[in-house]
């Protein structure tokens, strides 16, 4: 039993972590011609893998960028090569696409489910999706996790329930928002893995009762709730001192529980005046968005399995706190969280996915960079993330930390009349030195060709300033921008924000990492590197990295550093895996690419020490 996907709203949303498109065609407009065929079929591998060792996910080939069907231009043969990928390259194999007419023109789909133990990229170690990337990650890390959340987790769990005793309205809307249409709801549950069939029969699983429960009875959990408090001033009092109000308990299927909570604590919040923009307004004393996520995010990603106490909210006077039972899974980075960071893993995946399905959650990792992104705009301090134990708890605070100078410098440009996202762009700029694509959405939400225009048309304002190109691509502001700072009286950036988000790659230092150190390259080598031009065309670049790993073996940032990138993920992506794809280089330690001490050789360099 299968539903057909609605092809047409799935291929024109927001690539992410659930969605991939990419064009069949390259080349300049009226001058397209079909994309090379084994760079084609090397992403299908790595996208497919990617989804399977997540949380599933759509590829869509034939798209571009902003949605527009284009299609393809191959033969027969090359195509069905395509579609086959999943069957010939990863391991264990994976289903073949098919080709589906859109716009009628010919699109290739790959519908990918979760796969129950890691799946590797012959020959290139084993993906996963975060956020609308892919990335490499240890197949033990991965299987660790699936076996967490596919197997050990309470939603994994059998249910009780029968078909009948869900909430006929709750199913109509996930089967409205994911089907093109459906005659049998139990197609849905059984491809988000809600269920299974087992001798002709539909058994479902913990995910399906707490989704979708009719009512809150049907759950057999004493504390899939989530609870809220209301404390009369900063901190807890006892005894004759009791200062804390306890509302209602919210129990139910998950997305009435979301509501209700919601519908319970808005009213409660203050609407001081808040700077916005470059204007004061009146304004929830906490970002909506940013109160929400974190309360989606405490439902979506607590462990049932504990059932001693419920999801908790806590209204100080000064602070929110929202707490969760269990603490952070383990192929979660704390860090990485409080630094606003991506996260993909989830400790229950089923949720996740169907509470994305219907609008609750953004795509698996996006909610938090926005929620800080949130915060910050507004002037607020960034969520304080804590994981320690069996307890995750994420505090907002609402007393602002705008300086006097920023607000004076916010209200020298007011008169450029921009946009609030474009206010967000320049305060992220003054903030952390610059400002790029990606880091303007995690902030605002807006789609990359929505943020692309923001920028573009501040850079025209003369308030930004455009640094390196492609994915290097960065935003400074100008000395226009700064002299509407220094009127201010020499301002500094702002501490209170986020730090520089560098994805734990590291960026580039001026100079050799310590980790560089003395490499024994020799010095016209190495200066070759150092004067590389940013714009150094693929060849050239391949070309000094062979030079480079022929010396000695190389590790991804030694690299990054001597060739002045800024990025090592994107030099790793973008050269390195398919230089080894293509037997230019091949790795130290093939059998774990994510091994921290992986290097980069040439074949060369490994056939003479094999003869040394």
């Amino acid at each position: 039993m299968t539903a057909t996907l609605d092809l047409a709203r799935i291929a024109k949303g927001p690539e992410g972590q659930y969605l991939e498109r990419k064009s069949l065609l390259d080349g300049e407009p009226g001058a397209k011609r079909p994309r090379d065929r084994a760079t084609v079929r090397q992403e299908i591998a790595e996208v497919v893998a990617a989804f399977a060792n997540t949380d599933g996910g759509t590829l869509l080939l034939g798209i571009e960028d902003d949605g527009t069907v284009t299609g393809h231009a191959y033969p027969d043969d090359a195509v069905n090569d395509m579609l086959l990928v999943p069957e010939r390259r990863l391991q264990p194999p994976g289903h073949a696409g098919r080709v589906e007419q859109l716009d009628g023109k010919p699109v290739l789909v790959f519908d990918v489910g979760i796969a129950a133990s890691a799946v590797m990229v012959t020959g290139n170690g084993y993906p996963v999706r975060q956020g609308d990337a892919c990335v490499k990650m240890a197949a033990d890390r991965i299987n660790a996790w699936k076996q967490a959340g596919l197997v050990e987790s309470w939603e994994a769990r059998s249910s009780a329930l029968s078909l009948g005793d869900l909430d006929p309205k709750l199913l109509a809307l996930v089967d409205i928002v994911t089907c093109e249409h459906s005659d049998d709801i139990a197609d849905y549950l059984l491809r988000r893995r809600l269920a299974d069939e087992r001798a002709g029969q539909l058994v479902l699983r913990r995910a399906a009762e707490l989704l979708f429960a009719r009512a809150p009875e049907k759950i057999d959990h004493p504390n899939a709730c989530v609870r809220i408090f209301r404390v009369m001033g900063t901190e807890r009092k006892t005894g004759a001192l009791h200062n804390v109000e306890d509302l209602p308990r919210i129990e139910g299927a998950i997305p009435h529980v979301l509501q209700a909570t919601f519908a319970t604590i808005d009213p409660l919040l203050r609407r001081p005046k808040r700077l916005r923009g470059t204007t004061f307004e009146d304004a929830p004393e906490y970002p909506t968005f940013a109160w929400r996520e974190a309360i989606v995010n405490a439902v979506a990603h607590r462990d049932y399995a504990i059932q001693g106490r419920g999801v908790e909210v806590w209204l100080f006077d000064d602070r929110m706190e929202i707490e969760s039972p269990g603490g952070v899974v383990d192929a979660v980075s704390l860090e990485d969280l409080r630094g606003g960071r991506r996260a993909h893993a989830s400790r229950n995946p089923r949720l996740s996915r169907v509470l994305v399905d219907l609008g609750y959650m953004r795509e698996q990792g996006e909610g938090i960079p926005r929620m800080f992104g949130e915060m910050t705009a507004q002037f607020l301090p960034p969520p304080t993330v804590e994981g320690a134990g069996k307890t995750f708890k994420v505090t907002l605070r609402n007393t602002p930390n705008i300086t006097p100078q920023t607000a004076e410098w916010l209200g020298n440009i007011a008169k450029e009349g921009l946009s609030e996202p474009q206010v967000r762009a320049l305060v992220l700029a003054l903030q952390h030195g610059s400002v790029s694509n990606a880091e303007l959405r995690d902030a605002t939400g807006l789609e990359t060709l929505t943020a692309s225009k923001a920028l573009r048309d501040l850079r025209d304002r003369g308030l930004l300033a455009m640094r390196d190109s492609g994915s290097l691509t960065s935003y400074v502001l100008t000395q226009v921008a700064r002299g509407a700072v220094e009127r201010t009286g020499g301002l500094e950036p702002d501490t209170g924000g986020l730090g520089p988000d560098t994805g734990g790659l590291g960026t580039d230092a001026g100079g050799l990492e310590p980790d560089a150190g003395d490499l024994g390259l020799p010095a016209d080598l190495a200066r070759r590197a150092a004067d590389l031009s940013p714009k150094a065309r693929t060849p050239a670049i391949r070309q000094l990295i062979r030079e480079l790993c022929a010396v000695r073996p190389l590790t991804a940032r030694q690299l990054a550093t001597l060739l002045r990138r800024r990025k090592v993920r994107h030099l790793a992506e973008e050269h390195l895996a398919p230089m080894v794809d293509e037997g230019l280089l091949e790795r130290t330690i093939p059998e774990n690419p994510t091994d921290p001490r992986q290097a980069f050789r040439t074949p060369a360099t490994a056939q003479q020490r094999k003869g040394e």
